[in-house]
């Protein structure tokens, strides 16, 4: 009986610690990058998670832990970041405050899981399930997982009504699900291509993604054959599938892209020397700007307080969005 009531006692302070840290969580109070850095980190391979100002200063390490942390990304509102981490022995997602506090796993049976994106309304994260091959959808506490179709990557639209992902069908291009019918659609596919990394843009027009040339890899790397086609491109295409645009083509290793919270810029990764660096690029005049120096740098997401509207989005209801507001 006395070993019940500690029980008890122990679950009842856990509880309100849980609830404590959830009012305690505040969003920056100005624009932050969050992103995934090997810099510093004592164990090879591993990766910690950082935050910066959009013009690279300010740097923060949230994480300092020996595990490879990666994958970031903001909640609606800038309260929460989901990231993907192996420190309990594997790849699984976790979620923590904005200031790293209150760091915990959501699922509380492992599974290798990673490419963590919430919904536009912060109640449920899509994600790459590694064992499936295939992406699921869960509530934010873990529960409900769903499978919704073979793919990785995957980004939510920003009206909640649609997934698009990297497809593992015939070739490997971007299709977007619609979640209320589950009919696929084909965005962009690229022959000789892998396309890879797909994000919706925050206005809903455009989705970003990675282009892995075939040919050109092959010429070069393993018959020695001169030619100017860049290997790794970053490109932009209308939600539509329509009018697809080089944004990012130097010949180089980026990956990784993730825009501004207006949609009119994106971060991508870059090897630079030795080390991938963060790079920011506009959209208008297509000049982009290294925005980290030190340390290998990959795996970004832009948050805006100003950006969040003071009124209910026109797409959720008003009682949704003040869920949004206030727990997310």
């Amino acid at each position: 009986m006395k070993s019940i009531r500690v029980f008890i006692f122990y679950f009842l302070i856990s509880v309100v610690l849980l609830a404590i840290g959830q009012v305690l969580a505040e969003a920056p109070a100005t624009a932050k990058i969050v992103f995934a850095s090997r810099r510093n980190v004592k164990v090879k391979n591993k990766s910690d998670i950082y935050i910066m100002n959009p013009d690279g200063t300010g740097r923060v390490n949230l994480t300092r832990h020996n595990a490879k942390d990666s994958e970031p990304t903001w909640s609606p509102s800038g309260r929460h970041i989901l990231f993907t981490s192996d420190r309990a022995g594997g790849n699984d997602i976790y979620r923590m405050n904005a200031d790293g506090t209150n760091v915990r796993r959501i699922f509380r049976k492992w599974a290798k899981r990673s490419n963590p994106v919430w919904s536009p309304d912060g109640q449920q994260i899509a994600y790459f399930h590694g064992d499936e091959e295939a992406i699921y959808i869960a509530d934010i506490d873990g529960k409900n997982e769903k499978r919704l179709v073979n793919g990785w990557h995957p980004t939510w639209s920003p009206d909640g009504t649609e997934i698009a992902f990297a497809s593992f069908a015939e070739e490997l291009d971007i299709r977007v699900i619609d979640l209320k019918t589950g009919l696929e659609r084909v965005v962009v596919s690229v022959e000789r291509s892998l396309l890879h990394a797909p994000v919706w843009s925050p206005d809903g027009a455009k989705i970003a993604f990675s282009r892995f040339n075939i040919l050109p890899f092959a010429l070069k790397g393993l018959l020695g054959v001169k030619d100017n086609t860049p290997i790794h491109v970053i490109d932009i295409v209308n939600s539509d599938g329509t009018e697809m645009e080089t944004i990012v083509a130097d010949g180089v290793q980026v990956s990784d892209p993730a825009w501004s919270p207006h949609s009119d810029m994106l971060i991508y990764s870059q090897l630079s020397g030795k080390e991938h660096h963060l790079f920011k690029i506009s959209l208008g005049n297509l000049v982009s700007e290294q925005i980290t120096h030190a340390g290998n740098n990959y795996s970004s997401d832009w948050f805006d307080p100003v950006v969040l509207p003071v009124e209910p989005r026109p797409e959720f209801s008003t009682a949704v969005w003040g869920k949004i507001k206030n727990q997310n």
